[in-house]
């Protein structure tokens, strides 16, 4: 991995440096050349003016005196070589020892302008030295040649010069590239170092908690980045998560092995005794035999539902549902069970009926669940009420922003209370809290997971709260949103 890091880098550097290699290569050679052509201009422009200022050209423009004269003048003053050309009134060429190369420059030099380029790799320029009439012998065809034309003939100085691109740019760009490639390679080595240590570590570590080893954990080794950290820290979280998950897994089964022999050998001893016909009291040995019959019922139940519930194979059957009175039918049901525990049980049911979204037999479970559960930890009293509640703005059907009415059922209990630490994870599977009921056996952790279950499937939600008082005591609140009619279509206007 850090190889193949190491090289990915030093590719990407080294594409990039040839990348830009090529660009200054032909910016510095553009850039080159168009020095040369503005450095010939300028000491063409110069060589025309010291020419001009110089007595003999005067003298050489009355004897007519075109041709070596003049160009041994200008030699004379720069030390240049360079060259003349002659051209007429409309650009054509005359005569001269050098020349633009283009038809269109020989008449801007006609024209009294200056003119420069490039020819291939040699930059040149030429600037108009003076202005003649016409002339028909003497001119730049040589002592002997004629000259015609007729109107102005204009003489320019022309200068050129090869373009040179510095030598020492191109060997002074490959040190340089070079020497970024061996940084490169050495930061890119310490860098994938970093991440190969990291990335090799949360590997090793999901292979191990793969392999069963849910105690590994990836420990800080200094600085590092904060993806890989983050990575660090989510298999370490999930790593606790599936110790916590084995070790609620394991309690479980312990729970359930308990809670299912303790009422088959109640059921066993008291069948027994009554097959052998030693029991003095065989109605009561037979509701003993019902009653643990019944706790087993409720267990399998229980596992049965949340099966269902994990595969989603439960059904609902929502409708309207008086909420009052399916709270007060179900708590009432429990009432004699919790008097025999000698706990009472306290029902408020609201003023009047509200209606809520629900399906009649869960919610009566959700109840069952939440005044049983209570019922395990109340000192004296379990407390049941009904009472509408506001919930969040939300929009209706008919387009209309609204605030969503809602009705709370709370169950409050006068127990111990939880503690901080657990109120976080009591609806969550299988968990159960490190408070000691005050009767009944420690439970499964299935109750109250079903009631958040369920409670959630009929679009409402359940919450705890706890202590609610100086002495302890917890609080558990299901939300469910009111019922809310169809609106019924618009209908049409009579004529």
């Amino acid at each position: 991995m850090r190889a193949r890091i190491t090289a990915a880098v030093v590719a990407i550097l080294a594409l990039a440096l040839t990348i830009a290699g090529i660009v200054s290569a032909v910016l510095v050679r553009q850039a080159a050349r168009n020095n040369a052509v503005a450095t010939v201009l300028r000491q063409t422009t110069a060589l025309v003016a010291s020419v001009r200022s110089s007595s003999r050209l005067e003298t050489l423009i009355e004897k007519q005196g075109y041709s070596a004269q003049v160009l041994d003048l200008v030699q004379s003053i720069t030390g240049a070589s360079a060259g003349l050309v002659i051209v007429g009134p409309h650009g054509e060429l005359i005569g001269g020892s050098a020349a633009p190369p283009t038809a269109d420059q020989r008449r801007q030099l006609s024209d009294g302008l200056s003119i420069s380029g490039l020819s291939g790799s040699v930059a040149y320029a030429a600037a108009p030295l003076v202005t003649i009439p016409a002339v028909t012998t003497g001119g730049l065809t040589g002592a002997s040649g004629t000259g015609t034309g007729s109107g102005a003939e204009t003489v320019a100085i022309v200068l050129s010069e090869p373009v040179s691109t510095p030598g020492g740019s191109v060997s002074f760009f490959v040190f340089a590239a070079g020497v970024a490639l061996v940084v490169a390679a050495t930061v890119a080595a310490l860098i994938a170092r970093r991440i190969s240590r990291d990335v090799v570590a949360a590997s090793a570590a999901a292979e191990a908690i793969a392999a069963g080893d849910l105690e590994v954990r990836i420990e800080g080794r200094g600085p590092t980045y904060p993806e890989l950290a983050a990575l660090g820290a989510a298999i370490n979280t999930m790593a606790e998560g599936l110790s916590r998950a084995r070790a609620l897994e394991r309690q479980f089964l312990l729970s359930i092995s308990h809670d299912l022999r303790t009422p088959l050998t109640s059921i066993r001893g008291y069948a027994e005794a009554i097959a052998d016909g030693a029991v003095p009291d065989v109605g009561s040995a037979a509701e003993v035999v019902v009653a643990e019959a019944a706790r087993l019922e409720r267990l399998i139940r229980d596992l049965l539902d949340l099966a269902y519930l994990d595969a989603h194979q439960f059904s609902l059957h929502l409708g309207a549902v008086d909420l009052g009175a399916a709270v007060s039918a179900a708590a009432e049901a429990l009432r004699f069970e919790l008097e025999t525990a000698t706990v009472t049980l306290e029902v408020r049911p609201p003023p009047e009926p509200l209606l809520v979204t629900a399906d009649g037999d869960r919610l009566a479970q959700i109840i069952a669940n939440l005044v049983e559960n209570a019922g395990k930890y109340a000192r004296s009293r379990v407390v049941v009420s009904v009472a509408p509640e506001a919930g969040e703005a939300r929009r209706r059907r008919d387009g209309e922003a609204a605030v969503e009415r809602a009705v709370a059922v709370a169950v409050e209990d006068d127990g111990p209370g939880i503690a901080a630490e657990d109120l976080p994870h009591i609806f969550e599977r299988l968990y159960t809290s490190e408070r000691r009921p005050s009767r009944a056996a420690r439970g499964t952790g299935l109750g109250l997971a079903i009631v958040a279950e369920l409670t959630e499937a009929m679009g409402g939600s359940v919450r705890a709260e706890s202590p609610v008082g100086p002495e302890g005591g917890t609080r558990m609140v299901v939300r469910l949103p009111l019922h809310e009619p169809p609106v019924p279509a618009s209908s049409p206007v009579p004529a």
